[in-house]
């Protein structure tokens, strides 16, 4: 279980999620037979340089190459670049990024409801500890899961939204061509290597809560800590998406000033 666990979030990052990545990137080609040819160049040189940079990092395992994840990575980079060359990667990415988008910005909007939910149970504890003695020990967990389940679930959200911290020193003022060159180089440089790395390294980290069913140190606490742990890979991945949505604005935005 626990090893089916991490190869599904490798095989997930590696086959999946990344060579769609790549589309904002590739549409900046003119052609559409070479826009798949540079969105397959794209995909095989990030999952090369991600496999070198595990095997050197100290912290963190490298994800086994087994059959079924060659497999998806063969799969998945094919199939991107067939699509690529075949309807435009341009034409691709602004499909793909409408629903993206709508999907952080769902999920941002649920985590607003659990602010509201994390203030009233935290409120109740007061009352119950200060005005009739009670207290409960599930009741504090649940603050500190909801507290936690905000950050992972609104992450992206924030980001696609612009609502993060900006250590801005000349974006605000910059050309929108400017601005379109710094998101696209801060996506493909920093926003998607840290989700595949980190996506690789919560493998381990979240097969080992399930393979236990990891729960409270307490005795009547939640018995759910596996699950929050969980939240990590949706985090990484609407943080993807997000970065997705934001690189086919910015591509889209290089194209139309280059024209």
């Amino acid at each position: 279980m626990m090893a089916l666990i991490g190869d599904m979030l490798n095989w997930l990052a590696a086959g999946a999620l990344f060579p769609l990545m790549m589309l904002p990137l590739a549409s900046l080609a003119r052609r559409k037979s070479a826009s798949g040819a540079l969105q397959l160049a794209l995909v095989a040189t990030i999952i090369a340089g991600a496999l070198l940079f595990a095997r050197a990092a100290v912290e963190i395992d490298p994800p086994r190459l087994s059959a079924g994840m060659i497999a998806a990575m063969a799969i998945g980079a094919i199939g991107a670049a067939a699509l690529a060359g075949a309807k435009g990667a341009d034409r691709l990415s602004a499909a793909l990024a409408a629903p993206m988008g709508k999907l952080v910005t769902a999920t941002g909007r649920l985590a607003l409801y659990l602010v509201f939910a994390m203030a009233a149970v935290q409120f109740a504890i007061v009352i119950l500890r200060y005005v009739f003695g009670l207290n409960y020990i599930a009741m504090q967990e649940s603050v500190t899961y909801m507290h936690g389940a905000v950050f992972l679930l609104a992450g992206g959200y924030a980001l696609l939204t612009d609502d993060h911290v900006r250590v801005d020193i000349i974006y605000r003022e910059a050309r929108p061509r400017f601005k379109a060159l710094v998101d696209l180089a801060g996506t493909y440089l920093l926003l998607f290597p840290f989700c595949l790395v980190s996506l690789w390294a919560a493998g381990p980290y979240i097969a080992n809560a399930w393979a236990v069913r990891e729960g409270s140190m307490e005795q009547s606490g939640i018995e759910g800590v596996y699950l929050l742990k969980s939240l990590i890979a949706i985090y990484l991945t609407l943080l993807a998406l997000a970065g997705f949505v934001i690189a086919t604005r910015a591509a889209e935005t290089l194209k139309t000033r280059s024209d």
